[in-house]
């Protein structure tokens, strides 16, 4: 029995060592060939004899053992395989109304490694508890392997498949059923870090409740908040530890050091987790996501168009924290061992399954002492919940189709001024004030069209320049990324004989927006970005844009004023903040590391946002140069100029840092500044603006008829009306909401299933609306419907073809 628990289902046996059969169990002539107990041991013939055949038959044993290993481990690997055939082959399961997918979030590498490796891992102990059930059998871990490869290679069609795979499973059942009969008693207690499952536990539910500060509904949503997030934990801890015996116990021995890693990495993820989403709002499994934006996964371009660096800190940081982890895996263990833990796997399942229920009975009660907003607060701040359909989603659903703006072409322009659209990174709206940014403040309030609330169309870079670039919602920003044309703006421009320069001081590889947004560059004259071509450009941030600032004057003077289509990307306010070492910044109490605390005092707080407005500071001097040079060229009056940021910036304000993690205000407002041509004087004052509403803009000046802008998903600034604006993102871990339309102080807020999953949604619920006074006190779904057609008459026959 221990040789049995400690190396697998068979004992450890080995080979015979230096030819002495004393090291082999199984050695002892008298018993192995009784024959031969007459014969002569004096004998040279006979002790020749007599070794070879004992070695011989040590031999054959031995290759039996050996031949027993290749079976467990071809019993595995076929197992294995065929719990992985659905997953790699992007297989769906339907069970009545509902589809499984095998792929959950496809393109999240986390999420894909997660899926891969419980497969894996349950797959490989089916196979192993497969071998054990036919007593090591050859044939049957070869028809496991062989069936395996079929589907994991595509030789197999689904039905197939699935008719064979039941089969097996059938055998499995009957021979484990068939060994066991006549079975006594029951198998011991197995020794149990517990110490380390309840540490695994108590980081699961701090991960789910670190943002508890935020859960809406008073005491009772907390309570049954945190209620629901431990009972949810106890089931999944638990379900995962049993199947990390199951795969311990049915593993071939070479492939048991897997569960102590799964483990460690646990331990790391749930640690990691609980900072990110205490610095950022998101955690671990959407920042993975978000490395595969642009349909790729690449971290090191992703932290650099973060603006992070690997430093020798951050590495000996990581290497500190390997260490950590190790340390906790040790210690766990041998104050198990100390307290003597032990554990019988089926006491696990039913802890899972009397946690679960519990949990069906808690979320079926909280009808009667929870509102619908602290019960439904549990749905959207947490990804796995094991009682769907419990809590109905939101005041009133819909099934949804959006109407997608049909692409620009062949425009007919009658005017043919210079545009410079400046696209500064990170700009909030209340930094443009006199005592932060006095120039572009007092341009702004002097030549500019006077504007009271302007929003971007996203919360993350990518997402607004592809709105801003092609007058549709960022809800196709999936779609069309995978098209690598150019944005329709700048293809339109160019085939109707404008030139079209584009200047960046950081990257464009980044979330796809080079081909998003600029295809092959055949829409574009000149396209100029950060790349390992120019490593002749400054190190420092601003220095580039300074860099980029001369470049731009030097294209200015070479043309003729007219048909000329300048955009530039201001990158100095992109954390962690950057301005020029020779300027002196308003603000002297500021951050000086680059690393926000995770828990900042107020001071911490001042400290961050002093540094940012410093270099909104320094970004005001860049702009002025920018205009001033206009204007000291005779360039400046006929031209449109439009200065405007793509997202804002968090400081705190909701409990985190940075952006891409909710539609905040502090996220989503941004400047829209627009100068018209002097013909068209400053234009009339408008309530609200967004950054969809550039494009239908831009092509007004132009002369282009009502007819080509129409159909986006704008409207004219130059036009009456005060129409809804629409803001959206999948980087919602902040609250859940996806889609805000706004008109006239009133707010409607959307969200929908895998919210965080780039792509068109065909469902929506709504979640509120909001007024000057508050959240309208909306019973029932036709009262929901019938507020959203009033306060926004013009959104749904703008953005959909489908609202029901």
């Amino acid at each position: 029995m221990e040789a049995s628990r400690r190396h697998g289902p068979f004992p450890k046996q080995g080979p015979p060592h230096g030819g002495h059969l004393s090291h082999v169990p199984w050695a002892d002539e008298g018993k192995m060939y009784p024959l031969l107990d007459g014969l002569r041991p004096q004998s040279m013939l006979y002790h020749c004899r007599s070794n070879w055949i004992s070695y011989n038959r040590a031999t054959m044993e031995n290759k039996s053992a050996n031949w027993q290993l290749v079976a467990h481990a071809l019993a595995w690997v076929g197992g294995a395989l065929i719990a992985l055939t659905p997953f790699m082959r992007g297989w769906s399961i339907t069970l009545g109304q509902v589809t499984f997918s095998a792929r959950v979030w496809p393109g999240n590498c986390i999420i894909e490694w997660i899926t891969a490796g419980v497969l894996l891992a349950a797959g490989g102990s089916c196979g192993g508890f497969w071998w054990q059930q036919r007593h090591g059998g050859r044939r049957g871990s070869f028809l496991l392997l062989g069936w395996g490869l079929a589907g994991a290679l595509g030789g197999l069609a689904q039905p197939v498949f699935w008719l064979g795979v039941a089969s097996l499973l059938v055998i499995a059942v009957l021979r484990a059923w068939w060994n066991g009969r006549g079975a006594a008693g029951r198998a011991p207690a197995a020794a149990w870090n517990g110490v380390l499952c309840g540490l695994i536990l108590v980081l699961a539910v701090a991960s789910d409740c670190i943002m508890l500060e935020q859960v809406k509904g008073g005491v009772p949503a907390v309570v049954g908040f945190v209620l629901a997030r431990i009972l949810t934990q106890v089931v999944l801890v638990s379900m995962a530890w049993f199947g990390l015996l199951q795969f311990v116990r049915y593993s071939p021995p070479g492939t048991r050091w897997l569960g102590g890693l799964a483990v460690g990495l646990a331990v790391v993820a749930l640690g990691a987790e609980i900072g990110m989403r205490k610095l950022w709002g998101k955690g671990l499994v959407l920042f993975f996501g978000d490395l595969t934006v642009g349909g790729k996964f690449d971290l090191l371009r992703v932290l650099e168009g973060g603006g992070i660096r690997i430093s020798p800190t951050a590495c000996l940081a990581a290497s500190a924290a390997g260490l950590l982890v190790c340390g906790v895996l040790l210690g766990t263990a041998r104050l198990s061992r100390r307290l003597d833990l032990r554990l019988r796997s089926g006491r696990i399942l039913l802890l899972a399954l009397g946690a679960w229920l519990v949990l069906l009975v808690e979320q079926g009660s909280e009808t009667l002492w929870n509102d619908r907003v602290g019960r439904w607060w549990q749905r959207r701040c947490c990804m796995v919940h094991l009682c769907p359909g419990i809590s109905a989603p939101g005041l009133a659903a819909y099934s949804v189709q959006f109407r997608e703006p049909p692409r620009l072409s062949a425009l007919t322009i009658k005017r043919h001024p210079d545009v410079y659209w400046f696209i500064v990174e990170t700009l909030r709206c209340d930094g443009v004030c006199p005592e932060i940014m006095p120039f572009v403040s007092q341009w702004r309030d002097t030549e500019c069209q006077p504007i009271r609330e302007t929003r971007a169309a996203a919360n993350a870079t990518h997402l607004s320049w592809f709105a801003m670039l092609s007058g549709k919602p960022p809800v196709f920003w999936e779609t069309d990324r995978q098209t690598l044309r150019p944005a329709p703006l700048l293809d339109a421009l160019h085939a109707a004989g404008y030139r079209n320069e584009v200047r960046s001081s950081a990257i464009f590889n980044y979330a796809g927006m080079d081909t998003t947004n600029f295809g092959h560059g055949e829409a574009t004259d000149v396209l100029l970005s950060l790349t390992p071509e120019n490593p002749e450009w400054p190190e420092g941030i601003s220095e580039r844009d300074v860099h980029v600032l001369d470049l731009w004057r030097q294209a200015v003077l070479t043309r003729t004023a007219g048909s000329t289509f300048h955009l530039v990307a201001v990158e100095s306010p992109h954390y962690p903040y950057n301005w020029m070492a020779d300027f002196a910044p308003p603000f002297s109490d500021v951050a000086k590391s680059s690393w926000f605390p995770m828990h900042p005092s107020p001071q911490d707080i001042t400290q961050v946002k002093h540094r940012y407005w410093n270099s909104l500071a320094w970004v005001d001097g860049l702009l002025g140069q920018y205009i001033g040079f206009l204007k000291a060229h005779n360039r400046y009056d006929d031209a449109l100029i439009i200065v405007t940021g793509d997202h804002g910036e968090e400081m705190q304000e909701h409990g985190v840092w940075f952006h891409t993690s909710g539609l905040t205000t502090e996220q989503t407002a941004v400047p829209i500044i627009v100068k018209w041509p002097k013909a068209l004087g400053r234009g009339r004052t408008l309530a609200q603006a967004s950054h969809l509403d550039l494009i239908p803009s831009i092509l007004d000046v132009l002369g282009c008829p009502p007819s080509q802008w129409e159909g986006l998903a704008g409207h004219s600034l130059l036009q009456p009306g005060e129409p809804t604006t629409l803001v959206m993102s999948h980087y919602a871990s902040q609250n859940g909401e996806g889609m805000l339309w706004r008109r006239n102080g009133f707010e409607a807020a959307f969200a929908w299933e895998k919210i965080w999953v780039p792509g068109q949604p065909s469902h929506l619920w709504l979640e509120r609306i909001t007024g000057p006074h508050g959240n309208l006190p909306l019973e029932t779904p036709a009262t929901a419907t019938a507020a959203l057609h009033e306060y926004f008459p013009d959104a749904i026959a703008r953005w959909f073809v489908k609202f029901e």
